[in-house]
């Protein structure tokens, strides 16, 4: 009777326990490759067969780096697991490095290689980390310590001396060749230690660090390296570019300045001395070679990889799906045949991929479907992710279980996996289709047992996401059980539950319930039906929750934007934000003061410069007055390509026929003014009476544009095909009501 009782006060002590830590399975997929809730709750042995076969693909183009491009479609049912499977990839610590670039965002009317550099480019010069390096930092010092080795190895022996010139009246010593043995050796050991693998070696600074233990200042290591680049490139457009870059990251690593290398990447490219100035796409594919050129060199792998590709392409859910893909597809096809040493990884749900590839043309098909050979497995046409056996189950159940119960007393005396049992969590194994489902099913469940009949809003009060942990997206609704009273079974039932546990099939189970008999749960189908009607089921739900989200995309994305050139490397993804943001607008009809928007088009593209002949249009209208076509461009360069950023954009006044009747240039607060060439073009606009305006763009206005399609992706990955996104009128007004009022006709009262 004593062991009884104690066994039931362990028990009450360890429900009182996991009430106050929150319900680990709340967060059941994840939003993006870089979701931090993936390495929380990672567990090595799901999918490691899969993952292998990947590396191994990446592997090919570090070994042999010019093998065609290939891409490698990754397929599964929504919530497979494919997100994570990404993630631990480009973040875990299996296999070499690689750059991964993941687009977060497909800009359909963008050139598709156009689209791709700068994906790349906004990925090597943005914060964001891969396996705990930042991807300039990692290619830079690879790259400096190969080239200042080759440099140091060429060198004279009298060359050699002069690098460590002794002090005070040194140079007499050196006229009677005292001290020469211990400079050369100086040298030696600093070809070394360069040239020696170690597990620190690709660490940020660690060139400096050699440089300094040898004695050579970081200073004179830089222009031996400048010198080395000069005698040993050529004269054509590849060779001025790939001198331009490496000279660049040796600014970057040797003296810590990045500007340089962010300026011509963006800009100085396109301005080299060419013979005969080449197009727009010429430039684009010329830059395009002269990076994957370096990256060869280093045996770097870039890998391009597609994650949520139906929310990706489908972003608008009314554009035209089948010409997106076909234009998403028949630029990569474009791009393989254009550039070697690229592997692209799509990530799709099968129902889209067998949707779309079969009516493709040919030509695409027989590309996409080309076997590609993997070291130690064959060939494979693409990787299909099943449900994960009941054995791996269970060890996803304790990776999140166990952080939960960590710290109470006696938690190793508790049964395993509490507080399921393993016969409960075979059970959902074994009847649930994919990952995701049987996790919600686990959140349902770990709700019931810990918290009992208590209310969904008691639950949220009582266990809010603890702080290591994201709070699921704000329009999932919990999962609902509702008993059928017996006087209301159907004839022959002895019992009857009704039980929704899949948020994202929201729409569609209340449709199933509304063909239900009348007299079947009618309380709990006139509450869903009431739900809908109202909207606040879906798209009202938890709004601190989705405050939660903004806040974790916008934090990531202030990071991705703070190094020095990030802003100029992210420029197309902000232009594609700005387009989100406008048509979100458009289609939720939300105002600015009187103003609403009649059309938007996210980003247009003119002129040669592949940087900054871009600007969205967007046409607001007053009450029942003509519409002004309002020209928005994001003024970012600085130094040189300032006044060529402004010549450009505002040469979007001589388009014929006229597309814009106001422009709206948005430049970054710290440096609104103008000078020498760039004053005297915005004086000659204004002297031919054409309306335009500067605005002030702050770092935090830059990263609400630059989250913004993160965040509607997350928000539609959790909807079934064909539900529109929940309504962000009031997310947009809080976030991002000043960003609004720069960007439309000035506001005044109505």
């Amino acid at each position: 009777m004593s062991q009884l009782l104690i066994n039931e006060t362990n028990n009450q002590n360890a429900i009182d326990w996991l009430k106050r830590q929150g319900n680990p399975f709340r967060n059941y997929f994840a939003r993006n490759p870089d979701d931090e809730v993936c390495s929380i709750y990672h567990v090595p042995e799901l999918y490691a067969r899969e993952r292998e076969q990947l590396l191994r693909v990446v592997d090919q183009y570090r070994y042999t780096p010019n093998t065609h491009s290939e891409v490698v479609p990754i397929l599964g049912n929504k919530g497979a697991g494919k997100t994570h499977l990404l993630h631990s990839i480009k973040h875990g610590m299996e296999g070499n490095w690689q750059l991964l670039v993941t687009p977060g965002s497909y800009q359909r009317d963008t050139d598709f290689l156009e689209y791709l550099l700068f994906q790349l480019l906004d990925t090597l010069l943005g914060g964001g980390k891969q396996r705990n390096s930042r991807p300039l930092e990692y290619v830079g010092e690879q790259l400096i310590r190969m080239l200042l080795s080759r440099t140091l190895v060429e060198l004279s022996s009298d060359e050699r001396l002069d690098l460590f010139p002794l002090p005070g009246l040194g140079w007499i010593a050196k006229t009677f060749g005292l001290g020469s043995t211990q400079a050369l050796e100086r040298t030696q050991w600093l070809i070394d230690a360069l040239s020696r693998p170690s597990q620190d070696a690709k660490s940020p600074g660690m060139v400096r660090k050699l440089c300094d233990e040898a004695g050579l200042t970081c200073n004179r290591a830089f222009e031996l390296v400048c010198d080395y680049v000069d005698r040993t490139s050529g004269h054509d457009a590849a060779a001025m570019m790939r001198h331009a870059i490496l000279q660049g990251f040796a600014r970057s690593v040797l003296l810590q300045d990045e500007t340089e290398l962010a300026s011509f990447l963006t800009y100085g490219f396109a301005e080299l001395d060419f013979k005969m100035h080449p197009c727009r796409q010429d430039l684009v594919l010329a830059l395009f070679k002269a990076m994957m050129g370096v990256m060869q060199e280093l045996r770097i792998p870039v890998v391009i990889a597609f994650d949520q590709l139906e929310d990706l392409l489908l972003a608008r859910r009314n554009d035209d799906a089948h010409k997106t893909a076909e234009t998403f597809f028949a630029g990569i096809v474009k791009a393989m045949h254009q550039l070697d040493g690229i592997s692209f990884l799509v990530f799709a749900e099968r129902g889209l991929w067998n949707r779309f590839i079969p009516s493709l043309d040919g030509y695409i098909q027989d590309r996409l479907n080309n076997p590609v050979h993997v070291p130690g497995y064959g060939t494979i046409k693409c990787m299909k992710l099943e449900a994960p056996p009941f054995e791996l189950v269970r060890k996803v159940v304790m990776a999140r279980l166990e952080p939960a119960l960590h710290g109470l007393p006696n938690f190793k005396s508790l049964p395993e996996f509490y507080p399921f049992t393993s016969e409960q969590i075979d059970r959902i194994a074994r009847t649930e289709p994919t990952l995701r489902d049987m996790l919600q099913q686990f959140r349902h469940f770990f709700d019931k047992i810990v918290y009992g009949a208590e209310s969904e809003s008691s639950i949220a009060e009582i266990a809010p996401p603890s702080s290591g942990q994201t709070a699921s997206v704000g329009y999932h609704v919990d999962s609902v059980e509702m008993e059928v009273p017996k006087d209301q079974l159907p004839e022959g039932v002895k019992s009857m539950v009704i039980l929704d546990a899949t948020p994202e099939g929201q729409m569609e189970k209340v449709e199933q319930r509304n063909s239900l008999p009348t007299n079947v749960g009618s309380e709990f189908k006139n509450e869903a039906e009431a739900g809908i009607k109202d909207g606040k089921r879906i798209q009202e739900l938890h709004p601190e929750a989705l405050g939660q989200l903004w806040a974790k995309e916008f934090s990531l994305a202030k990071e991705q934007l703070m190094p020095e050139g990030a802003l100029a490397g992210a420029t197309k993804e902000l232009q594609a934000g700005l387009g989100s943001l406008l048509h979100l607008c458009h289609d939720q009809g939300i105002k600015v003061g009187p103003w609403r928007l009649q059309h938007v088009v996210s980003e247009w593209t003119f002129g040669d410069h592949p940087t900054y002949g871009a600007i969205t249009l967007a046409h607001w209208v007053c009450r029942d007055g003509q519409p002004w076509k309002v020209g928005i461009g994001l003024f970012l360069a600085n130094g040189q390509g300032k006044s060529r950023d402004l010549t450009v954009k505002l040469s979007a006044w001589d388009l014929e026929p006229a597309v814009i009747d106001h422009l709206i240039l948005l430049r970054p607060e710290t440096d609104m003014m103008l000078v020498g060439k760039g004053k005297q073009a915005w004086q000659d606009m204004e002297k031919k009476g054409r309306h335009s305006r500067m605005e002030p763009l702050t770092l935090d206005g830059c990263a609400a544009l630059y989250a913004f399609p993160r965040i509607l992706a997350s928000l539609a990955e959790g909807l079934v095909e064909g539900q529109p996104l929940p309504n962000l009128a009031n997310l947009v007004q809080e976030k991002c009501e000043k960003l609004l009022e720069q960007i439309c006709m000035p506001v005044q009262g109505e």
